[in-house]
């Protein structure tokens, strides 16, 4: 098993330290920059039995000998670049659910470029995973779409009832807000989700192609009296002769379900009843990336490059 750091300690954070120790994974430090939970253990402060205090700083910090470390915080490769060099500098993998780290030569190619240069400097290996960016709208159509010969379009659909979810995606998707809000909020980068065209780029990498005439939006879903129940968006463009188009909808009206359909031959179309519930899967699949990255290649990998198979042992 692995000897892990945590850093973020948030609720998804939370549940991937618990998922972790469930795994029989060592946990040999916890940074999370809250400074309420600077200095407190984290039995103090989950119940988890795991005498290890939180430390602020990933710069600072003591990583009691681990092997890899997972990053649970923030979405942009700008924000996240300089803690995970600290951590690669350290000589550890990394897995991170920054959502633009899913794909990051889109959002930021230079840190993308030098985080690159230096995990294989250091024989270790950075890859973005979760739920979506990381699975149900990238990985999974990449392998539908590998059982189709020359397929002309893959389709994904994510529908999510955000009210089941946590009050922080409500947030993100803008409900109980009135339109003006919305629309500042959304110009600010403080609304809608992030990583449908990281998504996008991975599909059409798996393509063996490179996404062009890129496109996207993000568009508020109105109630009644005039106030926002949620976000549409899209993104979509070309991989070679195949159409891309991705489509997300998040609100408190929405219906869970999931929708993979693939145009070629075979024409192949999948559906997930009541869909893949985020927190949960997302938990699932950074332990997992966990526990394959060091059979994975030196270097800043995606996940249609981790192994299923094969790691800490």
């Amino acid at each position: 098993m692995a000897r892990v750091v945590l850093c973020g300690m948030g609720a998804i954070g939370a549940e991937i330290l618990k998922h972790l120790l469930e795994r029989g994974h060592e946990v040999t430090a916890v940074i999370d920059s809250d400074p309420a939970k600077a200095g407190k253990t984290v039995a103090e402060l989950t119940g988890l039995p795991l005498g290890v205090r939180v430390q602020q700083s990933v710069q600072q910090a003591q990583f009691g000998g681990a092997e890899a470390a997972v990053y649970a915080a923030r979405s942009r490769v700008e924000d996240v670049a300089l803690d995970i060099g600290a951590l690669l500098s350290a000589g550890l993998d990394v897995v991170t659910t920054s959502e633009e780290m899913a794909y990051p030569s889109h959002a930021g190619a230079d840190e993308a470029g030098r985080l690159d240069a230096l995990a294989k400097e250091k024989g270790v290996t950075l890859v973005g995973v979760g739920v979506n960016p990381g699975f149900i709208m990238d990985w999974v159509p990449s392998v539908v779409a590998s059982a189709s010969k020359n397929p002309t379009r893959i389709h994904v659909v994510r529908s999510v009832d955000v009210s089941r979810r946590r009050q922080q995606l409500q947030m993100k998707t803008g409900v109980g807000l009135a339109r003006s809000k919305f629309e500042k909020e959304l110009a600010d980068g403080k609304l809608g989700h992030i990583g449908l065209v990281e998504s996008a780029h991975l599909v059409a990498l798996s393509l063996g192609e490179e996404l062009k005439d890129v496109s996207q939006g993000v568009f508020p879903v109105m109630g009644s009296e005039d106030y926002v129940m949620g976000v549409r968006q899209f993104a979509e463009g070309k991989a070679g002769g195949c159409q891309i188009r991705l489509d997300l909808e998040m609100t408190t009206t929405s219906a869970d379900f999931d929708v993979i359909e693939v145009t070629g031959d075979p024409a192949i179309k999948v559906r997930f009843e009541k869909g893949v519930f985020g927190d949960s899967a997302t938990v699932a699949v950074t332990v997992h990336a966990v526990e394959r990255i060091a059979g994975a290649r030196p270097g800043l990998i995606t996940i249609l490059d981790l192994p299923l198979s094969g790691g800490w042992s």
